[in-house]
């Protein structure tokens, strides 16, 4: 009778301590609550937010300005630390802190990083690198080549393709523009390489409503099944990049495809979540942009007719929400700053 009292009592506690054993942070660049109610209301019974059972607040103010930038929103999140705008895994001070990507590594978990905008651009940069200028766009690659990072998807080969030869030394698989034949390349690749980079764009990848078809969540399904296949754990960070820059035009229809897309996404990484039962997903944004308001959404009749209104064509100073779901997502409920979210994720390495 003790021994079982003792299991009953014990049993729900270790439940509770569980850890993940792999962490998928995905990242809607500019996306607010505004564009988050457009993303479930477009979608409907597929909406994959309304999945998640915990929600919290991210605060998003940085060290210099009440609205920060990708530089420093994406540093709060990467790094914990709170620096100026436009700094890239460095502090107010402009020393470099470490990412929790870079601490994941030291602590033998895969990583990886897929995005719609170049790799080099700003919140890939914040996971993967060391600069005072967010527009550093060679030394930030140089960086990457030199982070401990076993993935990379995105745009960008432009800046890669002097470091080629030393890429393939430090024994990455290399894909280029050529290689790349659109989304249904991924549905084809091996997961057996050290190391892999997938170029989908000289710059940036193109518009979700002007060709990039599923290149994201098609990426995301391989990048998961390509760290899932190594030994410990992995963490990977995955952004809808082009939300922000939809909200920075005011384009609603640019805004609607992009949000389609995120949804495709992070289903993608709730289906690895659910199958595999040891993982973390945590969806949140760096900041809102484009000030976005819902008047009237009218879906009847296979119709997207969409009354929203946009108050900027920059980013604002809202709260963002964060959405968690798997093993230690309880961490992530309450009003708590952007820094924390990476305080709640280092804690679940420890």
């Amino acid at each position: 009778m003790k021994k079982l009292l003792f299991l009953l009592i014990f049993l729900p506690i270790t439940l509770f301590a569980q850890k993940p054993q792999n962490i998928i942070l995905i990242i809607g660049d500019g996306m607010g609550f505004a564009q988050t109610s457009l993303m479930s209301t477009l979608t409907g019974p597929s909406s994959n937010l309304e999945q998640f059972p915990i929600i919290g607040i991210s605060k998003t103010q940085s060290a210099s300005n009440y609205v920060t930038d990708s530089g420093a929103g994406g540093t709060a999140i990467a790094c914990g630390v709170k620096t100026f705008n436009g700094a890239i895994g460095v502090g107010k001070d402009s020393i470099k802190v470490k990412s929790m990507l870079e601490i994941a590594a030291e602590k033998g978990y895969s990583t990886g990083i897929v995005v719609t905008c170049r790799i080099n651009h700003a919140t890939p940069a914040d996971f993967t690198a060391h600069e005072v200028d967010r527009n550093s766009y060679d030394a930030i690659a140089k960086d990457q080549v030199n982070s401990p990072i076993d993935l990379m998807i995105g745009g960008g080969e432009k800046y890669f393709a002097p470091m080629i030869n030393q890429m393939k030394q430090k024994g990455f698989e290399i894909k280029t523009t050529k290689d790349y034949t659109g989304p249904s390349y991924f549905k084809s690749l091996p997961t057996t390489y050290p190391k892999v980079a997938i170029f989908v764009s000289d710059m940036d990848a193109e518009q979700a409503n002007k060709g990039r078809g599923d290149m994201l969540p098609n990426a995301t399904e391989y990048a998961l099944k390509y760290l899932s296949s190594k030994a410990k754990g992995f963490f990977i960070m995955i952004e809808g990049s082009q939300i922000d820059w939809a909200g920075h035009n005011n384009d609603k229809e640019y805004l609607s495809a992009e949000l389609k897309d995120f949804n495709k996404t992070v289903g993608a990484a709730l289906d690895f979540a659910k199958k595999n039962g040891n993982t973390l997903v945590i969806i949140t944004a760096d900041h809102e942009t484009g000030g976005l308001t819902l008047n009237d959404i009218d879906l009847s009749n296979g119709k997207e007719q969409l009354d929203v209104g946009f108050s900027s064509k920059e980013h604002t100073g809202c709260w963002v929400p964060v959405f968690a779901f798997g093993l230690g997502a309880e961490k992530f409920s309450g009003i708590y700053q952007n820094t924390d979210i990476f305080k709640k994720i280092i804690e679940l390495y420890k």
